[in-house]
């Protein structure tokens, strides 16, 4: 992939300056970070892609250093506006979607996990 890792190529890169979009609802008493089903992306590219204003334009409370959920609709959402802008935004979220529609064929959220 070119701008999501999975948590073993983050892991290799010794590095947590990462987003982490996380299957599921996350509870922070039964869940550790850096899950093995999660997809990482670099706080750099969450940046210059403009990944991190385009949810924010859609997820009223979303926290870039926090927990955000993101429903079925607000994927879809962000999918939508994706689309509307192409470029590199676009190929970051089309690589992302099979990803988050295998999550949503088992729960109705996602977690993104800030740095």
């Amino acid at each position: 992939m070119k701008y999501f890792l999975t948590e073993a190529e983050r892991k290799a890169s010794n590095s947590t300056c990462y987003h982490e979009f996380l299957k599921g609802k996350w509870d922070e008493d039964t869940m550790a970070f850096w899950n093995e089903e999660s997809l990482n992306i670099h706080d750099d590219f969450m940046v210059a892609l403009g990944l991190d204003r385009l949810i924010l334009n859609i997820v009223e409370d979303y926290n870039p250093y926090g927990e955000t959920e993101i429903n079925a609709g607000q994927w879809k959402r962000i999918c939508t506006e994706a689309e509307k802008t192409g470029g590199n935004l676009l190929e970051a979220i089309r690589e992302l979607a099979p990803w988050a529609e295998d999550n949503f064929a088992q729960n109705s959220v996602f977690t993104i996990l800030g740095i």
